[in-house]
């Protein structure tokens, strides 16, 4: 049922084929270590995140060595909002985890030491999902990654039973934008366990609940996205640069989630699910540049999304391709082949727009020394689009020229044997048709 990676297509009209390819009241402490963790039910407070904390000690630098708990005495929920909080900032500096372990450890000892099924608090509930969801991103082995979602998910619902609009506006976005990306996270399973499917009525089954899913994700992100305080900060993390920035909350959540949902787009078949999550993820990326124009990763992404619906109706067209090849093989060059109207379709409408769309992406990095290969093939793609729907001649060189060139700086400024391999047919194409 999986289906094959679509590969760069050819200079020429048509395509190459592509690759076949529990006791009562004791909990589980989902990172408990053995013999440690889950003891008892009466540990001490400081049992398990002490020891987190001497251990992140020995691994961060001075500076970041330590929590400063400054609630009130007793305050469990001001010291565990600290805990994770500390947590998140350890991590954006340093890539570790220990003090996310910590606040993970502090929520299973304080669920235990309520007396009750569900710890009576929205925000507790919120915080201990949203530790589940960063720790199955950055430390659970694959094995356990549907235990720690799953969980996730049981404290996103118990969050969103307590939840008081009123009392909690204060971080309720926060618990928006979780129980979105936790619901992605589940999506992202059912897609698992969908490429695994024996039987088409077993993947239709499971096509019809990672669409559900999704919807909870799109309804609880577009809340969060509405709710987040104007001027919102947070950290974040540049791997490129190996730095961390402080950036708009509102932008960078919304660019992430439509990401992660364009990711789920590609992979849907039925050309309707796939164009509702691709343009979804495509208006929330519009609605970044039209606040924020100089935008780079939204520029970037509404080129994802035009690019991903353009390959769909690329690759009906190759069905039909053998019997199109022949028609096409005595036509006369057009006077206005941009005028033609297969570039009046939504393919060729599409394909001008991821063009114009990754063009800005590009020039903006450019300005900003903030360049990538993936911005640069992704412009070849988007000429290479053209190069496949055009009827003449001198249409085809144009688009497959730009495509090349921008191949070519790909490879010349992020040298990479797996980018070399993945264009060597275009470019070895190239040179036979233009003799260069």
């Amino acid at each position: 049922m999986a289906k094959a990676k679509r590969q760069p297509r050819g200079l020429g009209r048509s395509a190459a084929a592509e690759p076949k390819a529990t006791t009562e009241n004791v909990r589980h402490n989902p990172i408990a270590r053995p013999g440690k963790d889950a003891e008892s039910t009466n540990e001490s407070k400081t049992t398990d995140q002490d020891q987190d904390m001497t251990d992140a000690t020995e691994t961060q630098e001075q500076e970041t060595a330590s929590i400063a708990l400054q609630g009130e005495a007793g305050d469990e929920m001001a010291e565990l909002r600290q805990t994770y909080e500390a947590a998140q900032k350890q991590f954006a500096e340093s890539g570790t985890q220990e003090y996310l372990r910590g606040t993970i450890h502090e929520c299973d000892r304080m669920l235990r030491n309520c007396g009750e099924e569900v710890y009576p608090s929205s925000e507790f509930n919120y915080i201990y999902a949203s530790a589940l969801h960063d720790f199955s991103l950055i430390g659970a082995e694959a094995e356990e990654l549907n235990g720690f979602v799953e969980l996730a998910l049981e404290h996103i619902s118990h969050a969103a039973e307590l939840l008081d609009k009123a009392k909690d506006s204060e971080w309720a976005w926060k618990y928006y934008l979780v129980a979105g990306k936790v619901h992605l996270q589940k999506a992202d399973s059912l897609y698992e366990e969908q490429e695994a499917a024996e039987s088409k009525k077993q993947f239709e089954k499971l096509g019809k609940e990672l669409h559900s899913e999704l919807i909870q994700a799109k309804n609880f992100l577009e809340t969060g996205f509405s709710t987040i305080p104007e001027g919102e900060e947070k950290h974040v993390v540049r791997l490129d640069a190996k730095s961390i920035e402080k950036v708009l909350a509102k932008p960078h959540e919304m660019i992430s989630a439509a990401a992660n949902v364009a990711l789920h787009a590609d992979r849907f078949e039925d050309y309707e699910r796939r164009k509702m999550w691709n343009t979804w993820a495509l208006e929330t990326y519009q609605k970044v540049t039209a606040d924020s124009p100089d935008n780079v990763e939204a520029w970037h992404g509404i080129a994802t999304c035009l690019h991903s619906i353009v390959g769909w109706w690329a690759d009906q067209a190759d069905e039909e391709e053998d019997e199109d090849e022949d028609e096409d093989e005595d036509e006369e060059e057009p006077e206005d082949e941009y005028g033609l109207p297969v570039y009046a379709t939504e393919r060729g409408q599409f394909s001008f727009k991821a063009l114009e769309a990754i063009k800005k992406a590009i020039d903006l990095a450019r300005k900003s020394d903030a360049l990538t290969s993936d911005l640069l093939t992704l412009g070849a793609e988007c000429h290479l689009n053209l190069v496949n729907i055009a009827v003449g001649d001198k249409a085809a060189a144009e688009q497959s020229k730009e495509a090349v060139a921008l191949i070519k700086e790909a490879i010349a400024a992020f040298p990479d044997p797996a980018l070399e391999e993945r264009y060597a047919e275009v470019l070895t194409e190239f040179e036979e048709i233009t003799g260069n």
